[in-house]
């Protein structure tokens, strides 16, 4: 009888064994967004720019589309822009135009235009995405200058590279450069409703080299500080048009301002995450020169926050070292490195105190001093009494550097130039 009720038993699980998916999508129903543009929108509120990249053995393999008949490049990608009244009846509507869905499970950046980022508007409606199941909150958010639907559709992949791919390794490089700060739309909603901290987004624009002059005046001595531009502003031809760099401000939902890529460093020495990077310094004692001098942390930054007093007070030690890697004077340093670290300890100190007071008058903890602040406190009704946001525009600030020179790289000694006219 068991044998019996056990071979029936069988019989009826083995048609569904083999009745298979009824509900299955095939990975070719679906047209996967990479990037999404936010603009203002002109017949409705917004303007949603998709960009769909073809993942093909041509595209995924050389990095372009190859070339049609007249030898011009083939778009590897597709861009797909509407105006509509919310992110939801925008997909509605393109997915009703096209034979695929829309899927946004691969999507690694929304791109919002700085005119909507400064009208107030963006946490209305960029918030309210962390409840859509489909977009992560590890999605990176970049705000660019001028359109967010041509900076979309400029993005290409690079050298054999993916489009995925760019996007997400040209993003993770403030990691080794620090010249913007990780932004995604988890910490964007999480920052915009904090009481101790402030939002503080990437900043993209396009950059087609028309800053990179062949002709001009003569170069007038001095030096202009690395990275101390905005995005788009940077002097350089050729590359991806796409260019992030400097920092969007934001005082809750709206953007108030933006540092350089330069002051944006300053931010990420104070946050402990710029862990290797170059500067560059006048020569102290020929200050038509300059001295690059390769950096990282040697421990990470200690900040205290006295908030007993009127106004809150701020001390930050920062301990980093260093290898010079070139002295273009041709002073003998390498014998007399303090002059160096005195001066660097120097420089350190004036940029984080003119990065700090600008925030202060946009109204903005850049440095994030709260999240040291908030642990005075016991009880949560104090803290939101005591205010941060506004006591830190009243704030001052010491900081003390400790810097250190280890190393000056392949050469112990430097020598003066000479010519037949004797010694440069």
């Amino acid at each position: 009888m068991r044998k019996k009720m056990t071979a029936v038993l069988i019989l009826i699980l083995i048609p569904l064994l083999f009745s298979g998916c009824y509900d299955s999508v095939e990975i070719n129903d679906y047209a996967y967004v990479t990037l999404m543009g936010i603009d203002k929108g002109v017949s409705d509120k917004l303007r949603l720019t998709f960009q769909v990249p073809q993942f093909t053995e041509v595209s995924g393999g050389a990095g372009g589309g190859g070339f049609d008949a007249k030898g011009e490049e083939k778009e590897d990608k597709e861009n797909f822009s509407i105006d509509t009244p919310s992110l939801l009846s925008g997909i509605a509507a393109v997915n009703a135009n096209i034979p695929k869905l829309l899927n946004f499970l691969h999507l690694k950046a929304i791109v919002v235009s700085e005119e909507l980022a400064q009208s107030g508007y963006m946490a209305e409606f960029l918030v309210p995405l962390t409840r859509y199941r489909q977009i992560r909150r590890s999605t990176n958010i970049i705000i660019c200058k001028g359109s967010a639907q041509e900076f979309v559709k400029a993005a290409k992949p690079y050298l054999g590279a993916i489009v995925t791919e760019t996007l997400e390794e040209l993003i993770e490089r403030y990691k080794y450069t620090g010249f913007y700060p990780e932004l995604n739309l988890g910490l964007l909603a999480d920052q915009m409703k904090s009481s101790y901290t402030q939002a503080l987004g990437i900043y993209g624009a396009l950059n087609t080299g028309e800053n990179f002059k062949d002709e001009g005046p003569e170069y007038g001595g001095g030096y202009k500080i690395p990275g101390d531009y905005f995005a788009g502003d940077t002097p350089r031809n050729g590359g991806q048009e796409i260019e992030l760099l400097g920092t969007a401000v934001f005082d809750g939902g709206k953007m108030v301002g933006k540092l350089t890529g330069f002051e944006s460093q300053m931010v990420s020495l104070i946050w402990g995450h710029l862990k290797r990077t170059v500067f560059t310094i006048p020569d102290p004692k020929s200050p038509e020169h300059i001295i690059p001098i390769e950096i990282k942390e040697f421990e990470s930054p200690k900040v205290k926050v006295d908030t007993k007093s009127e106004k809150p007070h701020i001390e930050v030690k920062l301990s980093v070292e260093g290898d010079m890697t070139a002295i273009q004077s041709g002073e003998n340093y390498e014998h007399d490195d303090d002059i160096i670290e005195e001066a660097f300890e120097q420089y350190l100190k004036e940029n984080i105190q003119k990065t700090f007071i600008k925030g202060q008058a946009l109204k903005v903890d850049t440095f994030r001093f709260g999240e040291r602040a908030v642990r005075n406190f016991l009880t949560i009704p104090e803290w939101e009494e005591y205010n941060w946001l506004e006591k830190v525009n009243e704030a001052t600030l010491n900081v003390e550097v400790d810097f250190t020179i280890r190393r000056t790289g392949r050469q112990h000694e430097s020598r003066p130039i000479r010519s037949s006219e004797g010694v440069e």
